[in-house]
């Protein structure tokens, strides 16, 4: 979900962090923060501590950072990333079951896709909150198609970041990678089927395969 269908990464986590850690004069760079995109916050905690000391001012660092990302779930509907609608549309009309595996909570999943009006179009919704492991191991990504009964071959992942894309690429899972902010190492991008920086580009892929193969 968080910057491959909504600009969220942008606009909530990598903004919150970088203003908060600013307030504390502990400022922590947008480099780092970009690269925690898509995995979990305990990682998240443990990269910060190693990188900007363990006396790190943790406590009040989280407390603004989540008073701000609540707010900002509940209040305010964040932009759609390019191509999003079309691709959405395009699978709701040929019966492309979707589904969300995301690494945020569900009570932010929800919100953030009711406040961005695209909440009808996905059948299962995969939390962190429902697996024993985060991101790159491929728990998540597992755990939505055994929702579906389908075979893994069958289902296809669309990522935009580091941690994601080596959970598909560590489940064996095919992979279409959507650029944004987070960082993509040169082996994410080597193993994808396809990237690209616009996800309504990927309907001709979808449209090809459905057409050779038992279908995505």
């Amino acid at each position: 979900m968080d910057g491959l269908l909504i600009d969220s990464e942008r606009q909530m986590y990598a903004k919150t962090g970088y203003d908060v850690s600013r307030i504390l004069n502990r400022p922590i760079d947008m480099d780092f923060l970009t690269a925690q995109m898509g995995g979990s916050f305990k990682a998240y905690e443990e990269h910060l501590l190693e990188r900007y000391g363990a006396d790190y001012p943790l406590e009040e660092y989280w407390k603004m950072y989540w008073d701000r990302v609540n707010d900002t779930v509940y209040n305010v509907s964040i932009p759609l990333r390019p191509g999003v609608k079309k691709i959405l549309d395009y699978c709701k009309d040929k019966g492309i079951k979707m589904a969300i595996a995301s690494s945020s909570k569900h009570y932010v999943i929800n919100s953030c896709l009711k406040n961005s009006g695209i909440e009808e179009y996905f059948d299962h919704i995969v939390s962190v909150e429902d697996v024993k492991n985060t991101k790159p191991d491929p728990e998540i990504f597992l755990k939505a198609i055994e929702h579906f009964n389908v075979d893994k071959s069958e289902a296809l992942i669309f990522e935009d970041g580091h941690n994601g894309a080596q959970a598909a690429i560590n489940g064996g899972l095919r992979l279409i990678i959507v650029e944004d902010l987070a960082y993509i190492s040169e082996e994410d991008r080597a193993k994808a089927e396809m990237v690209t920086d616009d996800i309504s580009k990927t309907i001709e892929y979808i449209e090809k395969e459905n057409e050779r193969t038992t279908g995505i």
